[in-house]
């Protein structure tokens, strides 16, 4: 009853304009400028997605569908256990939500600008093993995302944060894994998250909700405060 009431609080502190409203927008973060051109010649690329493709396992490919999912729990919730549930962290999941409404926000232009073709776009012989999205492929929006989210989740369980980080890097492999983005999509999408991150840290706006998830979800947790 003691953590429904705090958490039915919390709730209460953050703005009602938190919901579906981004924390930043692409002017703020402009990853067109911050990062560099995809590279043109994608053989390399192209080979390092075969390989994936050539000795993936069922059980991987399953993870790989399974990562496609882009929500915080999606994303953690294989690393964190059974508390870190959306029933148990609703504070925590408006926040994220809304991180994931800026993360489309600030990386949509970029993606768009730089037209980047997927694997399967480029080359007949790559056969995708997941849901197909024929957006930009530079920067991975995926990969963007569980950075930006990892870092974020990090800074509220500094106590989790090598299992954290671990677990990014194995959720952007199944982008290249299911065939569906280059290596170097995934790199881009790792430095887009971190940027995106950086700024949210020194957004006064985020300050408040970030304290609010952090107290939520470290006392769900049954860590100190």
């Amino acid at each position: 009853m003691t953590r429904f009431l705090l958490a039915a609080a919390l709730v209460f502190t953050l703005p009602a304009a938190a919901a579906g409203q981004p924390y930043l927008t692409a002017a703020q973060v402009d990853l067109a400028r911050l990062l560099p051109p995809p590279p043109i010649d994608v053989g390399p690329d192209m080979a390092v997605v075969l390989e994936a493709q050539r000795t993936r396992t069922p059980e991987r490919v399953a993870q790989a569908d399974a990562d496609g999912k882009e929500g915080i729990f999606d994303m953690f919730a294989p690393v964190l256990g059974p508390r870190f549930v959306p029933a148990n962290l609703p504070v925590l999941t408006r926040v994220f939500d809304r991180l994931g409404d800026t993360e489309e926000t600030v990386s949509a232009p970029a993606k768009e600008g730089f037209a980047r073709k997927r694997p399967f776009m480029v080359d007949p012989d790559m056969h995708p093993a997941i849901r197909l999205s024929r957006s930009g492929s530079y920067p991975s929006g995926h990969a963007t995302r569980v950075t930006m989210d990892g870092i974020v989740l990090a800074a509220m369980l500094p106590e989790q944060r090598r299992v954290i980080f671990a677990r990014m890097g194995d959720y952007a492999q199944s982008r290249v894994i299911g065939g569906v983005h280059f290596p170097s999509d995934i790199e881009a999408g790792k430095r887009a998250g971190t940027a995106i991150a950086a700024v949210l840290f020194n957004d006064p706006r985020f300050a408040p909700d970030f304290a609010a998830a952090r107290q939520e979800l470290r006392t769900v947790m049954g860590l100190p405060n």
